[in-house]
């Protein structure tokens, strides 16, 4: 005689589950535990070009930059291949209004060339983003961490507003800080957000399936989560 509870398929868990995610909302990803993030877009800095006095103080200024924050950072880099086929639909476009016989030519060769190269090449873009964490009840890093991995939530005993405010504040103080070494930032909106983290967990896709337009949704963008970092903000953050 068999028992039906060996013959009854075990329900594998959502992979939802294991992403600390709980949802993003005006511009900012709020935690399960609580805290929340802020992502920073940034530019680079050619730094191999600069002169000496330069290069001095550059190193100055961002050395002064990281004793003034009160809070870490994590510094996330991310590669992906760089599309250039609207890039090239926009060329040949011009080809058809193109009236002079020798701007034509060269259009064609230069379009013949950007084709040449991606057949036989993948052209690589860098993207730099800064992290910003922000923890409403004060609890210590790695107490966070511990109550997640213990399936507790922090208690957040201030109103979202407030927290976003706070948070803010800490990302004007990253801006004016990186401004004034050269470097500029963007904070990212909810769109970008989503965008940024649905590239990072579905790579192979996304350069494919483009997100829809998310301004007129009424429900949570993100429900149950979209993990970690950039690629980890529950994991370590370098300064």
């Amino acid at each position: 005689m068999s028992d039906t509870k060996y013959n009854k398929k075990v329900k594998a868990p959502s992979t939802q589950q294991f992403i600390p995610i709980k949802e993003i909302k005006e511009g900012v990803v709020v935690m399960r535990n609580g805290s929340l993030r802020a992502v920073l877009l940034v530019s680079s800095v050619n730094f191999a070009l600069k002169s000496d006095d330069e290069k001095n103080a550059i190193v100055s200024s961002y050395q002064s930059f990281l004793n003034s924050l009160g809070f870490p950072i994590q510094v996330y880099v991310k590669s992906r291949q760089l599309h250039l086929d609207a890039y090239v639909n926009s060329l040949e476009k011009q080809l058809s209004l193109q009236t002079n016989e020798l701007l034509k030519l060269q259009t064609t060769q230069y379009i013949d060339f950007i084709a040449e190269l991606l057949q036989f090449s993948n052209i690589m873009e860098k993207r730099f983003f800064l992290v910003v964490p922000f923890y409403p009840t004060g609890t210590e890093k790695v107490n966070v961490v511990k109550n997640l991995f213990s399936g507790k939530e922090g208690v957040a005993t201030v109103d979202f507003g407030t927290q976003k405010m706070e948070l803010l504040e800490r990302v004007d103080h990253i801006i004016n800080g990186l401004t004034g070494i050269g470097v500029r930032c963007a904070a990212l909106n909810t769109e970008e957000l989503i965008e940024l983290y649905y590239s990072i967990y579905n790579p192979d896709i996304s350069s494919s399936e483009k997100l829809t337009d998310i301004s007129g949704s009424e429900a949570e963008i993100i429900s149950g989560g979209i993990g970690p970092n950039p690629a980890n903000p529950e994991g370590e953050e370098n300064a």
